[in-house]
């Protein structure tokens, strides 16, 4: 009897030490958890939002270690190669249709379904992490580039506030008469150049013809004659006195400062410098749209989400991008100042910000802007070709030129 029972607490010792090293394997793993993350943005915005948001996953999930890998190069698909067991990617468009082409990045259509993204997000959101009709990622922080007008100013030099974009490119040419400068404000990626040529070019060509095409080669993008219609246009202006190169200044924050206190007429800005807007004499040209002038108003995104094919940690991906695109996480990202893809997350308050959410929800793929449906090259030598219009160097075959430039 003694023997037996020495047999069965022997057996007990072993489930026990059994147990307890299980358990503590189970913890150790626990402690393990790890999502690597690529950062592939380097303008100050699209990164104060990202720090945002892994500091908020850190605080909810103390227990899982970020492995934060930041760009080196201005190539993201070697510095991805080289890095190849990444699990989330923070990128641009065009980087993302770059890793696209390379096999490198997985189709989310799961994380779309299981997230219930195509209701809960815009369309433009959705848009621009879409390529060939599958979802590779999703924007972040959408923001437009709005036309702004302040009526003080504009009562000051005893001028009509325009509403319509007819009624402002002949305000341009006043103001231009006037030698007052107007001053754009754009996220770091941009000039004024491709500010205006993105501007004027979103409506001559079909955003979904245009990404079908990505990086096909010379010949595809010569047979798009229409965009050439963008540089004709800009010539147009010039010859005619509506905007010459000292109509527009690079502005900063205090610039927007400056034109809440009725000191500006108009202001070019991206939608993420608006929120501290406080003047309620200040109202967004509310539509580019008019009956000779149909302009697109363009939607940038400089962060995107995306997940590599490579990935290893499969559940702390997951995990992490859907905290990421939880409704609770967007609504702190917006009160932290930034307009996100999140239809829930954004609040209507004044007129600036209602209306910039209001071309958030009226807008498409055909808002993306040009420049991200074209490889990154193409970037400089459309600039390029802007800075010689205002020069007096128009050759009426500037789209030719910037493919032929570009490959």
């Amino acid at each position: 009897m003694l023997y037996k029972k020495r047999i069965i607490i022997s057996f007990l010792a072993l489930i026990l030490v059994f147990n307890l090293f299980a358990c503590g394997k189970n913890n150790q793993m626990a402690d393990n958890r790890q999502i690597k993350i690529y950062i592939g943005v380097k303008d100050k915005e699209s990164l104060n939002m990202i720090k945002y948001l892994t500091d908020e996953y850190k605080k909810a999930n103390p227990k899982t270690e970020l492995n934060i890998n930041n760009a080196m190069g201005e190539k993201i698909d070697e510095d991805i190669n080289d890095n190849s067991n990444m699990d989330v990617i923070f990128t641009s468009r065009t980087d993302m249709l770059s890793l696209i082409r390379k096999g490198a990045l997985s189709d989310i259509r799961n994380l779309y379904k299981e997230d219930d993204i195509n209701n809960r997000y815009y369309s433009i959101s959705k848009s621009y992490g879409r390529f060939n009709d599958k979802y590779y990622g999703i924007a972040l922080a959408p923001y437009t580039i709005e036309i702004l007008c302040n009526e003080e100013a504009f009562n000051k030099l005893n001028l009509k506030t325009p509403n319509t974009m007819n009624e402002f490119i002949d305000t341009l040419k006043i103001l231009n008469s006037l030698q007052k400068r107007i001053p754009v404000v754009l996220n770091e990626d941009m000039d004024i150049s491709i500010a205006l040529f993105s501007i004027m070019s979103n409506s001559l060509v079909p955003m979904r013809k245009l990404e079908s095409i990505y990086d096909s080669g010379p010949s595809a993008y010569k047979a798009l004659g229409e965009i050439q219609g963008c540089f004709d246009r800009l010539e147009n202006m010039v010859k005619n006195g509506y905007i010459n190169k000292d109509t527009f200044e690079i502005g900063n924050e205090n610039t927007v400062q400056k034109f809440d206190r009725d000191d500006i007429p108009v202001l070019i800005a991206s939608s993420y410098y608006l929120n501290d807007l406080k003047n309620s004499r200040i109202k967004c040209l509310e539509s580019y749209s008019s009956t000779s002038n149909n302009v697109n108003i363009p939607v940038m995104a400089d962060t995107i989400m995306s997940i590599p094919i490579s990935g290893k940690n499969t559940d702390e991906m997951s995990d992490f991008a859907k905290f990421v695109l939880s409704d609770n996480t967007q609504k702190k990202l917006y009160k932290k100042g930034f307009i996100t893809g999140d239809k829930k997350a954004n609040i209507s308050k004044g007129d600036v910000n209602k209306n910039v959410i209001m071309h958030l929800k009226n807008s498409t793929e055909d808002n993306i802007a040009f420049i991200y449906n074209v490889p990154k090259n193409f970037r400089s030598n459309i600039s390029l070709k802007i800075d010689h219009i205002f020069s007096g160097k128009y050759t009426g075959n500037e789209w030719n030129e910037v493919v032929e430039e570009s490959y």
